[in-house]
């Protein structure tokens, strides 16, 4: 196992094991089965970065579900940028409905939030947040993230999902990269 790897000049170093990843993925599937027990939940993923992590967690939902897909474009490289793109909306009638929303990660917050705005203004019953990783520092917001499995400092990271340029999804492990 490659404790770094090398993408595009930079070094990212090994920060989370694929094993640990597959233990909080589960936790955290077991916290939403209890949180949904008994309901319907419609599930957004937000692609491309979550694909991978939403395939895992979803493996050990017990709740009854569907599954959707949404895009939005806001990073250039490594770079958040300020304006956000729909790139594949999401075509479901939400009134009244059970949302969980699936992230790999969240940083400042911003497209979660224009998503969530967005979401509230077609009358769900609930709309609830699990990302695999969350980064509290560069946080810009205050709406709540109920299910997530890491919390993280706020670093550049790859794997499992995560890319950079479209390169690295595919990474068994989360890696960071190097200061």
């Amino acid at each position: 196992m490659a404790s770094s790897v090398a993408l595009n000049g930079m070094v990212f170093k090994k920060m989370i094991d694929k094993d640990l990843l597959e233990e909080k993925v589960i936790a955290l599937a077991e916290q939403i089965n209890k949180e949904y027990k008994g309901k319907f939940v419609d599930v957004i993923v937000v692609l491309k970065g979550a694909y991978i992590f939403a395939a895992d967690l979803l493996r050990h939902f017990d709740i009854d579900h569907a599954v959707h897909f949404v895009r939005f474009s806001s990073y250039v490289g490594m770079n958040s940028q300020n304006e956000i793109k729909v790139k594949i909306p999401l075509d479901l009638n939400i009134t009244g409905k059970h949302l969980l929303i699936v992230e790999d990660i969240i940083d400042t917050g911003n497209t979660l939030k224009f998503f969530i705005e967005d979401l509230k203004n077609k009358t769900p019953k609930s709309i609830e947040i699990a990302s695999l990783l969350f980064k509290p520092a560069a946080f810009k917001h205050d709406y709540p993230i109920k299910f997530k499995a890491f919390e993280i400092e706020n670093l550049f990271v790859i794997g499992y999902g995560l890319d950079l340029d479209e390169k690295a999804r595919s990474l068994k492990h989360i890696y960071q990269l190097e200061q």
